[in-house]
């Protein structure tokens, strides 16, 4: 009887936790600091202002999320999702202090 050799299962991801985490609760967390800052800076009327982001907002997030599972290193997502907070966190300050 032929011996079945047995299968070693490779994961396609490296750190799954770490990007489910970052692809679903820091993409999440990352909209929520774009979408209002974004209104706060952006060129436009008042009206275009709230609603341009508003409709952006699941495309963002979908793109963060494929990105935090496309990302050769696990650390670059949150490295990516932190800078774009913290720039946006930034900008939004200068925007409403007028500086």
């Amino acid at each position: 009887m032929t011996e079945l050799k047995e299968t070693t299962r490779k994961s396609v991801f490296t750190s799954i936790k770490s990007r489910n985490i970052a692809g679903v609760l820091m993409a999440f967390i990352t909209c929520v600091i774009l979408i209002p800052g974004m209104t706060t800076y952006l060129p436009f009327n008042m009206a275009d202002q709230i609603a341009v982001p508003i409709l952006l907002f699941p495309f963002i997030w979908t793109g963060l999320c494929l990105y935090s599972y496309m990302a050769e290193k696990a650390w670059r997502p949150w490295g990516v999702m932190l800078l774009l907070s913290l720039s946006h966190g930034v900008l939004s300050y200068i925007a409403l202090s007028g500086s």
